[in-house]
């Protein structure tokens, strides 16, 4: 065991044992959801919890734990994180997160719990391992009302499990709803971004031309991260850069696409791009003097200090090298393509003028694929206004008019707009204070939350989240802030034994 010595010892073996240990893929949850099942009910018997445990058709679990004596009176309290996570790897050698445990350890400062060169899992892992000693930790004497824990599928890649929750068969009964999959130490979410993830593709054809000049563009090294929580931050999109450098040469002299792959997530800032293309042979000296000059000019903007300005990409790599191709798009084809990245608008849409230096509306070019039949690009939209994500969507779909793409959308995932008379917003503020020591912040995120699909679920549900700081999601840079783990599992433990005083306001 790496993180035996971590305070409190059950959170951090839960994290460790039941939950790093177990592959959990989005869309590929079985065997974590089959893991938990064999725990509780391990710990359920060794322990007599009186656990009751449910399924839902989608595979979201839900487990009722009976109040302790004397609190049999409180309203019900539900604890609600999900199950998958984003699998991302820079090793060399590649990852299995099909069959391979997060291989977690804690950095030389002892600061920080990360993975060896993948994603930690910490969004959502650790809002579980919390809810999950929340209901077996019988050594801490826990005074509580009747909790509710619900962990859901397929948040990460479409929020499957709060869109088909049933809420009958898993007889909730909460109005009181902890989210444990976001803030960081210090900060309440009180609301989240609504989002759309939106599809574009179009049919090829491909051509067998023979005496061109062939080569593969490499864009990596790049910083990566959560499409909404990072997306203010100034890190490039691998794909955007790909298509700026190739779109400087397109005016100049055809150029045919052999490949193109960026990206792995459309909630994820792309690392790596990497497009495979050929010219032809006259046009050779032009093509290296535009393209290393391009080249240069990111180089400049994204790894030069100042005095003033830190290095926005310390380790971005851009390598240009010739090989051996004969199958290619056509000409026309590939400036269509080029066109159309460029011209889709990424990173921070508009600043909020309601709330401070919050992000009101964004997007990103996630993933581009191509296959022997099309080509396929994904966006991820957001925005705390629905009225602004459909206008933006509407635009996509116009440019795809335009351009001749077909340009279909996921469904919307839910806002959350925030709700500050709520009284278990306060009540959750005033025990978070007592724990913390100091004044607490309240703010909405852009990153998208279950909370708000839920409550469509349940009317009148009050919700708040929390965590402890994880920074750098959805990227192999993830870390998770030991310290913090504790603080949070210690205000958990208040809000429930006082929850009393929130009945009684």
């Amino acid at each position: 065991m790496v993180l035996e010595k971590l305070e409190p010892k059950i959170v951090w073996y839960i994290f460790e044992h039941v939950i790093s240990s177990t592959p959990r893929p989005s869309k590929y949850e079985e065997k974590i959801r089959k893991k938990l099942k064999t725990w509780l009910i391990e710990q359920d018997k060794e322990k007599s919890l009186n656990l009751i445990i449910k399924e839902d058709g989608v595979g979201n679990i839900f487990i009722k734990k009976p109040p302790t004596k004397g609190m049999e009176d409180l309203p019900t309290l539900l604890l609600q994180a999900h199950m998958d996570m984003v699998c991302e790897t820079d090793r060399t050698d590649g990852f299995d997160f099909f069959t391979q445990g997060i291989p977690v350890q804690i950095q030389e400062n002892s600061e920080w719990v990360d993975a060896k060169g993948t994603t930690l899992g910490a969004d959502d892992g650790i809002g579980m391992a919390l809810a999950l000693a929340i209901l077996v930790d019988v050594e801490s004497n826990i005074s509580h009302g009747p909790i509710e824990v619900l962990f859901t599928v397929n948040e990460e890649d479409g929020f499957t499990g709060a869109t088909e929750l049933d809420v009958n068969i898993l007889d909730i009964k909460s109005k009181f709803l902890i989210n444990l999959d976001s803030g960081d130490l210090g900060g309440i979410t009180i609301g989240s971004v609504g989002g759309r993830r939106v599809h574009f593709t179009k049919k090829l054809t491909w051509s067998n031309i023979e005496n061109l000049e062939s080569y593969r563009l490499v864009v990596s090294g790049l910083a990566g991260g959560h499409s909404g929580g990072d997306i203010h931050l100034p890190r490039a999109n691998a794909n955007k850069l790909i298509s700026r450098l190739i779109s400087s040469l397109t005016a100049d002299f055809n150029l045919y696409i052999s490949s193109w792959i960026g990206g792995t997530k459309s909630n994820a800032i792309p690392r790596k791009s990497i497009i495979e293309f050929a010219i032809e042979p006259e046009d050779s000296k032009m093509f290296k003097e535009i393209i290393n000059k391009e080249i240069s000019i990111l180089y400049d903007y994204y790894k030069k200090e100042s005095q003033t300005v830190k290095i926005f990409e310390p380790h971005l790599e851009i390598n240009l090298s010739p090989l051996s191709l004969t199958k290619f798009l056509s000409a026309n084809d590939s400036k269509n393509i080029i066109n159309l990245v460029n011209l889709i608008p990424n990173g921070v849409l508009r600043q909020s003028f309601i709330h401070e230096n919050f992000v009101e509306s964004s997007t990103n070019i996630g993933i581009i694929n191509i296959n022997e039949e099309l080509i396929e690009i994904w966006i991820y939209p957001r925005s705390i206004y629905r009225s602004e994500l459909h206008a933006f969507c509407r635009s996509m779909e116009q440019l795809g008019f335009l351009a001749n793409w077909n340009v279909k959308f996921r469904p919307i995932l839910a806002e959350w707009n925030p709700d500050m008379d709520s009284t278990f917003l306060k009540y959750i503020k005033s025990e978070y204070e007592k724990v913390f020591g100091n004044p607490v912040k309240m703010e909405p995120t852009h990153g998208g939350l279950e909370t708000a699909t839920i409550r469509e679920k349940i009317p009148g549900l009050e919700m708040v989240a929390i965590s402890p700081t994880v920074i750098d999601g959805h990227s192999p840079s993830e870390k998770l802030k030991i310290q913090d783990v504790k603080v949070i599992y210690d205000i958990l433990k208040n809000i429930l034994a006082n929850f009393k005083s929130l009945q009684d306001s």
